[in-house]
């Protein structure tokens, strides 16, 4: 789903199983290779041909994104309400008002990215459900290769096993996973699409699916009382309502991940053609690469591709005004805009304080108003002194006559 322009523009006009022990990697092993590209969203992919000048002859070459020096950052995730209306002048319920998801996040420069990402990078929104669908399904194959790998070292066959403290420390965490669902445990990352929760009173039903947290740090499972997961109901908890005893976040912890992830495709160290590996760039970035909104130009971004999308290059301002305001304080939890007494309160990222500019001409205001008020002190004394003389000079020729 690649990020509309359209609708960007339409914005702006109306403006436990800790998830570090399974790192996340890009791994591609024997057993994953064939079914990769089946997820939902990898399907979505698609070829970005180059911007070559007519009559090249190497014209429908297609691109090929190599983003293999670069890493995603997970920033934050927002709701935000827009005004939508169609045909029926809203949704079934009368509602004018649709709940649309996003989540904002960095390609940072390898090199420097956990140092803080404070050079060569760029800054890209995409819709909640594809960057999750993305992130989960990395962590999954992340999850199953060390899995593999730990089964292949530590477990020659079942009457020989390889009791290492190493060993059994990761058979015992796969072990742990594999048994959440025996254990009434749910894993967090199967319930994030919007999905009723199968009560046949219409009157009560639920729904779950995910929502951001109120600082768009995190990404969990709530509870909510439309089909469209945008009307919380925070009096309910989402493992509770599932019939689990709780949720494990080890999978879907990836998608909000602070971590650097590694945009560079892996090889497993045992395969035929490691030794001649040449870096590739892992299907989950290109797929983010090509669905997302891109602001690049302001931050210096070298490694980009912004200029094979012609549509969203020549709308680079406003998608950059649009991140900008979805990472400013301006919505919050829900989506509504945060009103403050003075108006729209923002939270937190953009300063308040005023720029040189309007210190300067706020000082100009001033003194200038101060001067008038001087001047016109002067005139009053001047006509009020006018008139005293004029009169006393009358009183003492009317005495003297």
């Amino acid at each position: 789903m690649h990020f509309s322009t359209v609708f960007l523009t339409g914005f702006v006009a109306i403006a436990g199983v800790s998830a570090a022990k399974f790192p996340i990697t890009n791994a591609v092993t024997k057993n994953t290779a064939e079914n990769k590209m089946k997820s939902k969203l990898l399907s979505k992919a698609r070829p970005l041909a180059r911007k070559l000048d007519e009559g090249d002859d190497a014209a429908d070459e297609d691109l090929v994104i190599d983003l293999t020096n670069y890493s995603i950052v997970f920033e934050k995730c927002q709701f935000v309400k827009f005004y939508n209306v169609g045909e029926d002048n809203g949704d079934e319920e009368g509602d004018v008002l649709s709940t649309n998801k996003f989540v904002i996040f960095k390609l940072c420069n390898s090199n420097n990215c956990s140092s803080g990402c404070k050079s060569d990078y760029a800054e890209y929104v995409v819709d909640m459900e594809t960057y999750v669908a993305a992130l989960i399904e990395m962590k999954q194959e992340s999850v199953e290769n060390t899995c593999n790998t730990c089964q292949e070292n530590c477990q020659v066959d079942d009457d020989t096993p390889n009791y290492s403290v190493k060993c059994q420390s990761c058979m015992d965490r796969c072990d742990r996973y594999d048994a959440l669902e025996e254990n009434g445990y749910g894993d967090a990352s199967q319930y994030t699409a919007c999905a009723a929760v199968g009560n046949d009173d219409d009157a009560d039903a639920y729904y779950t699916g995910a929502y951001c947290s109120d600082d768009g740090a995190q990404i969990s499972i709530g509870v909510f009382a439309d089909a469209y997961c945008s009307d919380s109901v925070s009096t309910q908890d989402a493992a509770t309502v599932l019939g689990l005893a709780a949720f494990s976040n080890h999978i879907l912890s990836a998608t909000y991940s602070s971590e650097c992830i590694s945009c560079q495709q892996e090889v497993e160290d045992g395969d035929d053609d490691a030794d001649d590996y040449e870096p590739e760039t892992a299907e989950t970035c290109q797929n983010l690469y090509d669905a997302a909104g891109k602001c690049e130009t302001p931050t210096g971004f070298s490694g980009g591709y912004l200029s094979y999308y012609s549509s969203q290059a020549s709308n680079e301002e406003d998608v950059c005004t649009f991140i900008s305001s979805l990472d400013s304080g301006t919505y919050d939890q829900t989506g509504d805009i945060v009103i403050g007494e003075g108006g729209v309160k923002t939270i937190s990222g953009k300063s308040n304080t005023a720029t040189s500019a309007q210190s300067l001409f706020l000082a100009v205001l001033i003194l200038s108003t101060m001067g008038l008020a001087g001047y016109a002190a002067m005139l009053h004394d001047e006509i009020s002194g006018g008139k005293s003389d004029g009169l006393s000079g009358k009183e003492c020729l009317g005495t003297y006559g």
